[in-house]
């Protein structure tokens, strides 16, 4: 009777036993599988993360405390650093610069647009207190300024909004007069071959400094600067146009643009805001793109 019953105890402990065994093989397995797959990604993520990574090598002529900071901040780095791509330079061709033959005056806030060899510069401050109604061309090919030609009197000097096609310039709204003077809303276009001037409808409302471009047949205009000079627009306007003509009588309501401002830059199916002037006429360093 009794070893029976230390014959059942002792079976009983074997069995426990057994078990708390087994449970300790399978946490020690699944412990062993966490690290492995913790791993994989870590490893993954850093392989993702070096493909968006730019890596330049260091100047060559150091300084003897700069090798010592470099030590100092990372004695594993080696002989290169880490640059993420948004900040990197990427190769280009060197540029070499050549100065041209000076301006006949001098201007800001104008605008110029280039059409094959020649340069075409419009009005712009010649002081504060005094502004150029006329266009200056510069011809490419010959190293020379020629072929000078007013602008209409109700066009703007200054803050202009600009595109072409390769013979019309069109000519949208911007500031009329010296100092800080208020926008209009008066809109031209130039026949580059003929010289000669044409108005078309005025945009809905006066802007400084609009984005401008010609796009499967259609001038856009959007942002720029309100009447208050400070509040940016964002709406968004077209107007169809075919050879230095308008097709319509009114400019038609688009889709607005999701930031707005002045002095931004457009091209193609793309706008691009670029260091534009925007929010209480603050300079921001931004990028915004979208398309039409």
């Amino acid at each position: 009777m009794v070893r029976s019953t230390v014959k059942h105890s002792f079976t009983k402990s074997t069995v426990v036993l057994a078990l708390v065994c087994l449970l300790a093989v399978a946490l020690t397995v699944d412990f062993l599988w966490a690290s492995m797959s913790s791993t994989s990604s870590t490893a993954s993520s850093w392989t993702s993360r070096k493909d968006r990574i730019v890596v330049i090598p260091n100047a060559g002529n150091h300084t003897e405390n700069k090798k010592k900071f470099d030590n100092k901040e990372d004695k594993n780095r080696g002989p290169h650093r880490d640059l993420s791509g948004t900040f990197a330079d990427l190769p280009a061709p060197e540029l070499e610069w050549e100065q041209m033959l000076s301006a006949p005056v001098p201007r800001l806030d104008g605008f110029a647009i280039q059409i094959k060899n020649l340069l075409y510069v419009f009005s712009g401050y010649g002081t504060l207190d005094y502004v150029h109604s006329h266009v200056d061309v510069y011809n490419f090919t010959d190293n020379s300024w020629g072929g000078r030609f007013d602008t209409p009197k109700d066009m703007a000097n200054s803050h202009l909004g600009m595109a072409s096609d390769g013979r019309y310039i069109y000519i949208v709204s911007g500031q009329k007069g010296p100092q800080c003077r208020g926008p209009i809303a008066h809109t031209f276009v130039l026949d580059i071959q003929t010289k000669k001037w044409e108005s078309l409808p005025p945009l809905p409302a006066p802007r400084y400094a609009p984005a401008t471009q010609l796009w499967r047949g259609r001038l856009h205009v959007m942002g720029g600067s309100k009447e208050n000079r400070h509040t940016p627009g964002v709406e968004h306007w077209s107007l169809a146009v075919k050879n230095g003509k308008a097709l319509e009588k009114h400019w038609r309501n688009e889709i607005p643009i999701p930031r707005g401002g002045p002095h931004s830059k457009s091209s193609g199916k793309l706008v691009r805001v670029d260091n534009g002037r925007a929010e209480g006429m603050m300079s921001l360093n931004i990028s915004v793109y979208w398309g039409f």
